[in-house]
């Protein structure tokens, strides 16, 4: 193969994407990710101190969100430990959901 095969090549495999580009994409993923659990002990936080109650519903849209990640990374690279996770994460939404479904309902969680 010669230089402009292994670029062509490259291209088609990034989807004419630089890796630069590719890098930054998944760097913003993570910030955004740990950004959102920093809103949702924020949110809960006040929640508690101010009203005296808890707050599921931004648990259980983070949660989901976290099962997916860690599931699509399980079917992308097959280790067993993202499973594992994801499916840590999918109990921890159910949790969630439970309790916001409690709380809606008019039960005291």
């Amino acid at each position: 193969m010669n230089k402009e095969e292994i670029l062509m090549a490259s291209r088609h495999e990034n989807k004419n994407k630089d890796l630069v580009e590719l890098e930054a994409g998944h760097l913003s993923e993570r910030y955004a990710s740990r950004a959102g659990a920093l809103m949702c002990c924020a949110v809960c936080l006040l929640s508690s101190i101010l009203a005296k109650k808890m707050l599921y519903g931004p648990w259980t849209i983070y949660f989901c969100m976290v099962a997916t990640q860690w599931f699509v990374r399980f079917v992308k690279l097959g280790r067993k430990s993202d499973l594992a996770l994801s499916m840590l994460f999918l109990v921890l939404t159910i949790l969630a959901l439970t309790g916001l479904i409690a709380r809606l309902s008019g039960a005291s969680v």
